[in-house]
């Protein structure tokens, strides 16, 4: 909570947040895009879209205070971008890296609201508005989150298994042990299980039993 904050400072943070994080939306639609993903590509910029919406109306109700809460959410408004370059490494630790910065920018939003709301209530006005603005930002934030979170589960996949189709010789079994294991490593323990069945059905079920074996000793 920042105590030397006025209501207007307070909304003024939320919009920039807001901005940052639709940003991010856009960018990271512009690199599914550029990397052939252009079915998810159109989800976020409907997630996008719907966070402009969101900022739109909080937009309105500031504007119900008239010239004494002067806010312009323009900077909280994001078209579409094709700037979606990540800097360095390959196109899925680039997924990593924009998921991780959706969830940073969300926890930011969402902590500058929560200020917001306790500004606004110490100074006598009311926060119905920004608490029905939390929700629907939230929400469709996170829905760009799991996009992004699907498509890198999608890249990791395609990369592994075609790794696991170069294998041969005396130490596939090893070498495939350990790259399901890098593999695992690289996802959210909440979507390993289901990885590691799709690498099962792929016809290296020998490895996977391997895997299990040895994560369980």
């Amino acid at each position: 909570m920042h105590s030397s904050r006025t209501p207007r400072d307070h909304v003024s943070a939320v919009v920039a947040a807001h901005g940052a994080l639709a940003y991010q939306v856009a960018q990271a639609s512009a690199l599914l895009r550029a990397n052939a993903y252009d079915k998810y590509a159109a989800h976020l910029e409907e997630h996008r879209a719907e966070l402009n919406v969101a900022i739109g109306e909080l937009a309105l109700w500031f504007d119900s205070f008239g010239d004494w809460l002067p806010i312009d959410v323009g900077s909280g408004l994001h078209a579409a971008t094709s700037d979606g370059v990540v800097a360095g490494g390959s196109f899925e630790t680039q997924l990593h890296t924009v998921r991780e910065s959706l969830k940073a920018g969300l926890r930011r939003l969402l902590g500058e609201v929560a200020d917001a709301r306790s500004g606004l209530a110490g100074a006598g006005l009311p926060a119905g508005e920004i608490t029905a603005y939390r929700r629907v930002a939230r929400l469709w934030a996170g829905e760009a989150i799991d996009v992004v979170a699907a498509v890198h589960r999608l890249a990791l996949a395609d990369h592994y298994i075609r790794r696991l189709g170069l294998l041969a010789g005396g130490r596939a079994g090893r070498e495939g042990v350990d790259l399901l294991r890098r593999w695992m490593h690289e996802l959210e323990e909440a979507d390993r299980e289901g990885e590691l069945e799709l690498a099962a059905t792929c016809g290296y079920e020998q490895f996977v039993e391997r895997y299990r074996a040895e994560s369980a000793g």
